[in-house]
């Protein structure tokens, strides 16, 4: 696997993992795969599946040449971020169980939504066991991103303000279990009743040496969010040049896409 997923809770606060890049090369082939919107492809690979070429327009290069190789002076928070939010897909899916479903990732720096949902179904009892919701940030300020926008995100889910949101998405990833009527309704029922619910926080840090005690400073408040630890998380992705290495491996993912076949 292209990415080391080690465990580093941030007691008492929540649960966690930090991330460690193993081999770039091939994450970078992954991410540029998901970025011609092949992610089904991807996931099929981590299974251990093989394919052949990559096929794509000229005019999907062109736009993804644009989206990846900035000129300097540019803004590169959009770039980097939805370069994060496939990583934090792919690192998703690399742990996700076979009756673990994920939504699909973004595939614009600017949509809209939950940065990736996952539902867990019992295909014996026929029903849904938990729905985990995750927010991902790419930033230089990871307290102030999870203080400010991350943890009132997971709020208003987690007391029903988007669950119109929630189901819908939830609901859809359950089609591969070719729900009956009554199963889909049992489902809804169990979402806004049940609250079987957990969330997921990732985010970028600096240095790349941050220990756990750093991540609890970092999660603090997270126990706001009135669920049982287990049902908290917070993974770190720790970079000493936050900025410079994600410019760096965006040129290699472009560089990946730029052999594929036209």
């Amino acid at each position: 696997m292209p990415v080391t997923i080690v465990d580093n809770p941030a007691h008492p606060r929540c649960g966690g993992h930090q991330w460690f890049i193993d081999d770039l090369d091939a994450l970078a082939s992954l991410m540029a795969i998901v970025m011609v919107g092949r992610a089904r492809r991807v996931g099929s690979i981590l299974d251990g599946a093989e394919h052949g070429p990559v096929t794509i327009l000229p005019t999907t290069k062109a736009r993804l040449q644009r989206e990846l190789v900035l000129a300097d002076g540019v803004h590169t928070w959009h770039r980097d971020g939805l370069l994060f939010e496939t990583m934090c897909w792919i690192v998703a899916r690399m742990g996700a169980g076979p009756d673990e479903v994920l939504s699909d990732p973004h595939r614009r720096a600017t949509q809209q939504g939950a940065d990736t949902v996952k539902v867990v179904f019992d295909p014996a009892r026929r029903e849904l066991v938990g729905v985990t919701v995750y927010e991902q940030k790419c930033s230089d300020d990871a307290r102030g991103k999870f203080r400010d926008e991350v943890l009132p995100a997971f709020k208003n889910w987690f007391v029903g303000v988007r669950d119109d949101e929630l189901m819908q998405i939830a609901i859809g990833l359950l089609d591969r279990y070719n729900l009956t009527d009554m199963e889909h309704e049992k489902a809804y029922a169990d979402i806004i009743l049940k609250r079987p619910l957990s969330f997921r926080a990732a985010l970028t840090v600096s240095p790349q040496v941050f220990p756990a005690a750093e991540c609890v400073k970092l999660f603090k408040d997270y126990e706001e969010l009135e669920l049982e630890v287990a049902a908290r998380f917070g993974d770190t992705f720790p970079l000493d040049d936050i900025r410079g290495w994600f410019k760096a491996f965006a040129a290699v993912v472009w560089s990946k896409i730029e052999q594929f076949n036209v």
